[in-house]
């Protein structure tokens, strides 16, 4: 099977992404190089809707993209994937006229969107929202703190979920870049995905236009969500499997041997990419059953992101064995970066322990969340 999408981002990824993928990691700074490159050439619009300017495209196309990209840099990827997601949702649930505002905006590439959901207090129980909106007439005052916001201080417009206690209902809001009482917390400094810029943001006294509310909390974005955060896992691993067939082909030995030339080498590289391609060809596939609507979407996309990750976390400790010890000195090879990426799937929420009890509870047909934990 040909997955157009994904080669033709991967290709870009290395061209527009991988040039500065160290410096952004070293640095720990926003891949601002590459997310222009993104907007410039249309990829902010893949899943918005062609009425508003988008390509109108589906969550295997998201899927495929992410993954291409992350192959380059799983930084910007996750940057990009989070807009997809807030755009997607915008796509579902805001009224009409929100819509016409933001999504053609997106689509051109003159603004990008963050997510704002998380919380210390219920970690990856976004449905449990902490942060309180109190609506007056014509306009929300919200008032908390998101824990980690991918992309803090960089996007236009922020899609936070919030707790109504007057409605005794969680709404979204899109949050205004410049709103007033808006405020972030420190700068991101993680062992791994070093350009995310995953800080808090805090809303204090926020008042935000009823224009800007989307009733509801959103569900259904869960799916093009966690099958992003397996398009980063997917793309690590797969990552890892050619940077080590690419250093094991070019290392010697004083005999002039490679590497590469040695079979327990060789059923490594073999183990890596047998993972990689795995995840990546099980995510693919849970995509398309998203897209299809088929009954078992839902557990198919959490299958592929447990999957993705397993993948990304055993190859990032695999390949580094490879590597040896070059590998593990800090900007020498690329297998030392690849290895703290390959963390970061296990814990970026929905945790991936908390998406195995879902799967399960889903398998005997049980509603995944707890009552109470807000099921419907």
């Amino acid at each position: 099977m040909t997955h157009n999408y994904y080669e033709e981002a991967k290709k870009f990824g290395e061209k527009y992404l991988k040039p500065y993928a160290a410096d952004i990691d070293e640095k720990g700074r926003f891949p601002s190089e590459s997310i222009k490159a993104l907007r410039e050439n249309g990829y902010f619009g893949l899943v918005i809707p062609k009425e508003y300017g988008g390509q109108g495209l589906g969550v295997e196309e998201h899927a495929q993209v992410c993954t291409g990209l992350a192959e380059s840099c799983a930084s910007a990827s996750l940057c990009y994937m989070m807009s997809n997601v807030g755009a997607y949702c915008l796509s579902l649930y805001a009224s009409e006229e929100l819509k016409k505002e933001v999504l053609p905006k997106v689509a051109s590439g003159e603004a990008i969107l963050g997510l704002a959901y998380s919380e210390s207090g219920t970690g990856t129980h976004f449905y449990l929202p902490e942060m309180k909106e109190d609506t007056q007439d014509g306009y929300g005052i919200l008032n908390g703190r998101k824990s980690f916001v991918t992309t803090a201080r960089e996007a236009d417009y922020y899609l936070t979920i919030a707790h109504s206690e007057k409605e005794d209902a969680n709404n979204l809001w899109l949050v205004p870049k410049d709103a007033n009482g808006m405020s972030f917390e420190g700068y991101w400094d993680g062992v791994g995905l070093r350009g995310n810029c995953s800080v808090p943001m805090v809303l204090d006294n926020t008042k935000v236009d009823n224009f800007y509310k989307i009733e509801g909390n959103g569900d259904g974005d869960r799916l093009i969500f966690i099958v992003g955060l397996a398009s980063a896992c997917a793309g690590i691993s797969m990552s890892i499997a050619n940077e080590t067939a690419k250093y094991v082909k070019s290392r010697t030995y004083s005999s002039g041997k490679a590497l590469g030339d040695i079979e327990s080498v060789e059923t490594g590289l073999a183990n890596l990419y047998s993972k990689a391609y795995a995840a990546r060809e099980t995510l693919f596939s849970a995509a398309q059953s998203v897209d299809d609507n088929d009954d078992d979407a839902f557990q198919n996309a959490i299958a592929a992101r447990v999957n993705s990750t397993r993948a990304a976390v055993e190859n990032g400790s695999e390949g580094m064995k490879l590597f040896g010890g070059i590998g593990y000195v800090r900007d020498k090879q690329p297998m030392e970066r690849l290895m703290r990426d390959s963390l970061a799937g296990q814990v970026m929420a929905p945790g991936i322990d908390v998406l195995r009890i879902w799967l399960g509870r889903l398998l005997v047909e049980l509603p995944y969340m707890r009552d109470d934990q807000g099921a419907n």
